[in-house]
């Protein structure tokens, strides 16, 4: 096999467009959340990012930006069409523990050729267009990577730097404008918000939506490029306890109730066809992502996904009759099951708050010439949960690929393209009437 180059220069020493710039200047930060701990937020290296967004948002002109006591950060950039409804754009600010997060060195691989490349970090962790047909899809694209030792962060340091970026245009145009002597073109109130948290599912619930006074809102959380969320599964996750008999196993015989024997019992009982690697588009499915314990007691945590009611209740079931099963089997183990709900699909929310959520995001990509594509996200999003508290949340497209790993990627173009379109919708949303 023939050797495959190493490809990529520091991103501080290429000419970048502004969002691109700012966009690897927020990825360095080093803000993994941590799925372990009860502190709000979960990682006070999370508050590093948000504390320096204020700064740059107060420097750009937006004057109330300010961060509460749980990493939450609020701004407004003030509309100039009174009669529209109020709109939030939505960003977090962690990045997955699900790959390293520390020590981010964005790289950029200028006017990509299409052939093989490896980072110069870990020169096993290969980019090639015949194993990942959306990178086979940006030919020409000036790529950014991680150097191969970490994530790179653009879930979701993209969006917080498109968010940014559009602030800063917006306050830049509203200057121009009053120095020419012409009137700012229209746009709605918008209400900037980024929070922490969001990797581990606890993004949205510090969230005060009284201080956030919006009436639609957009996560700037998506992957790749022309795609709007507008529907995620069900989500819950069970977890499974298992309490055996303990004994020296040398005098097992007729006494040990073994918890892990028990654990692996109820996990060969979930459908092997109904897992994530096995599943995919509209296909629930069931996850057993942790296993602990020892032979005496033993936890086993299942996520569960479905993206209709019945189907996640289902779900439910089948483990409870797992469990069931499994305690049947092996006398003397108690097998107990805690089921709690995690977010609900976001789309029956949507409908039945302001359906126009959808239906503005679609207009927005037709008038820049995008033929966007409604995709139900195989996960949860901030606005799954603002959704389900009564705020109409899509989750819209920020460029990058290949999330929460060391082979994550974007690109310049499709940063700029997703600042682009965020414009258009701001612009849509103009001329809309406020409902009250």
């Amino acid at each position: 096999m023939p050797d495959i180059p190493i490809s990529g220069v520091p991103a501080a020493t290429v000419d970048l467009p502004p969002v691109a710039e700012r966009f690897c200047r927020y990825a360095r930060v080093h803000t993994t959340s941590d799925p372990s701990s009860s502190a709000v937020p979960s990682t006070a290296r999370q508050l590093d990012l948000c504390r320096m967004l204020v700064e740059e948002l107060h420097a750009i002109g937006v004057r109330d930006a300010e961060m509460d006591a749980s990493g939450v950060v609020y701004a407004t950039v003030p509309g100039t069409a009174p009669d529209a409804p109020v709109v939030a754009l939505c960003a977090h600010v962690d990045t997955s523990p699900d790959a390293p997060g520390q020590g981010v060195r964005p790289l950029v691989h200028t006017a990509w050729d299409g052939r093989p490349f490896a980072l110069p970090g870990d020169p096993s962790v290969v980019f090639d267009p015949a194993l990942d047909a959306d990178l086979g899809a940006h030919l020409g694209h000036d790529l950014i990577t991680s150097d191969g030792t970490t994530l790179l962060g653009s879930d979701d340091k993209a969006g917080v730097a498109v968010i940014v970026q559009l602030a800063a245009d917006l306050v830049a145009s509203d200057a121009a404008a009053q120095a020419a002597g012409r009137t700012p073109l229209p746009r709605p109130t918008l209400r900037l918000l980024f929070t922490p948290d969001e990797e581990i599912g606890r993004g949205a619930d510090p969230v005060s939506l009284d201080r956030l006074g919006a009436q639609v809102a957009y996560t700037l959380d998506g992957s790749g490029t022309d795609r709007l969320n507008a529907e995620t599964f069900n989500a819950a996750e069970a977890v499974v306890a298992i309490t055996g008999v303990g004994v020296h196993p040398g005098y097992a015989r007729g006494i040990l109730v073994n918890a892990l024997r028990v654990a692996a019992h109820v996990v060969a009982a979930l459908p092997a066809d109904e897992a994530p690697e096995t599943t995919d588009r509209a296909d629930g499915f069931f996850h057993p992502h942790a296993l602990t314990g020892d032979a005496e007691h033993a936890e086993i945590r299942v996520l569960l996904r479905d993206f209709t009611d019945a189907g996640l209740e289902r779900r439910r079931a089948l483990v409870r009759d797992a469990a069931a099963r499994a305690q049947a089997a092996f006398p003397g183990s108690v097998v107990r099951v805690d089921i709690t709900e995690s977010y609900r699909n976001m789309r029956t929310y949507i409908d039945a708050v302001d359906p126009r959520a959808v239906s503005a995001a679609l207009d927005a990509a037709r008038a820049v010439g995008i033929e966007m594509t409604l995709e139900a996200v195989r996960g949860g999003t901030d606005g799954a949960r603002l959704s389900e508290r009564g705020l109409p949340t899509p989750n819209v497209f920020t460029g990058g690929h290949r999330f929460h790993s060391r082979w994550e990627w974007n690109t310049v173009q499709n940063l700029e393209r997703s600042l682009a379109y965020t414009h258009a919708l701001v612009r849509v949303w103009a001329a809309e009437p406020r409902r009250t």
